[in-house]
């Protein structure tokens, strides 16, 4: 019987590889997506500085962060019965760019970027065959993950199902999940860095008309085709050598 597939969105943190992992786990076929922020990616200890790129250029061969590709690795090594692993590196940062530019709403920059996210998940989930995206939501963590604003991002799917499999558990579970599979010491690397496209004051409440009139002023439509059409695929596979 083949497996029911789930897209997770899965970065270099430490929650979303912990939900690959926890489904895989549970008997799905878990794809994974990786969504290229670059250029809005700067040392953690600049997150409250006013939203602008990195001063490096985009590059023009998408490069990904350099902790996702061995936490794919021990994930492949973790997982119980699922022997490889595909994973999609999907750039995002220039859409960012576009959301800060031409919203004119920055305080919910997050938002809107979560939801293009999201979209752009589903548009690869229907061309797969796959029902079911995976975030790795803690419930109430960040800014945009207060009930109210994490029922307001799910909301921009159609045709698939959203689930948190993380959603109920707190940091020190995570962290102990992370650190028996593998992954803790790569997202302790990758949290040097974080997305400098972070307002100084994010919403953690948005009204649905708030949203509709942002997104009003973005393409989110070829937004998702001109990225999917520069994504970068890799099959990881347990039988491969990656610390």
């Amino acid at each position: 019987m083949q497996k029911k597939k789930v897209i997770c969105l899965i970065s270099d943190g430490l929650d979303s590889p912990v939900a690959t992992f926890l489904l895989e786990q549970k008997g799905l076929h878990v794809i994974g997506i990786h969504f290229n922020n670059k250029p809005f990616v700067g040392k953690s200890k600049y997150h409250k500085n006013k939203a602008k790129p990195s001063e490096d250029p985009i590059p023009s061969k998408i490069l990904f962060s350099q902790q996702i590709e061995p936490i794919a690795y021990k994930l492949v090594h973790a997982f119980q019965s699922q022997k490889s692993f595909e994973l999609y590196i999907v750039p995002h940062g220039e859409d960012l760019g576009e959301i800060i530019k031409n919203s004119g709403d920055e305080k919910i920059t997050c938002i809107l970027c979560k939801r293009l996210m999201l979209k752009k998940a589903e548009y690869f989930a229907n061309q797969v065959g796959a029902t079911l995206i995976a975030t790795g939501d803690i419930l109430g963590e960040q800014a945009s993950q207060t009930i109210d604003t994490l029922k307001l991002i799910e909301s921009s799917l159609s045709s698939t199902r959203l689930i948190r499999p993380n959603i109920g558990l707190n940091k020190e579970e995570v962290i102990a999940i992370s650190r028996k599979i593998g992954t803790y010491q790569h997202s302790e690397l990758a949290a040097k860095f974080t997305c400098t496209a972070v307002p100084t004051k994010p919403s953690t409440r948005a009204a649905e008309e708030r949203i509709e009139l942002a997104e009003a002023k973005l393409n989110f439509d070829e937004m998702i085709v001109k990225s999917w059409a520069k994504a970068v695929t890799i099959t990881i596979s347990e039988f491969n050598d990656k610390n």
